[in-house]
């Protein structure tokens, strides 16, 4: 779920909320990704090293 979540982030340039963000594409609402990537111990460090 975390490599998932990941691509998502990567696909949508980081952006979690609204509609181009990575919630939307994944079918939750913004505070549940926002929950589950805290849980998975995704932080920014790991969306930005997923963008380069």
């Amino acid at each position: 779920m975390r490599e998932h979540i990941l691509e998502v982030l990567r696909e949508t340039n980081g952006v979690v909320a609204g509609p181009r963000g990575a919630a939307l594409r994944l079918g939750l609402k913004r505070t549940t990704l926002l929950s589950r990537m805290k849980k998975l111990g995704i932080t920014t460090a790991d969306v930005s090293t997923v963008w380069n």
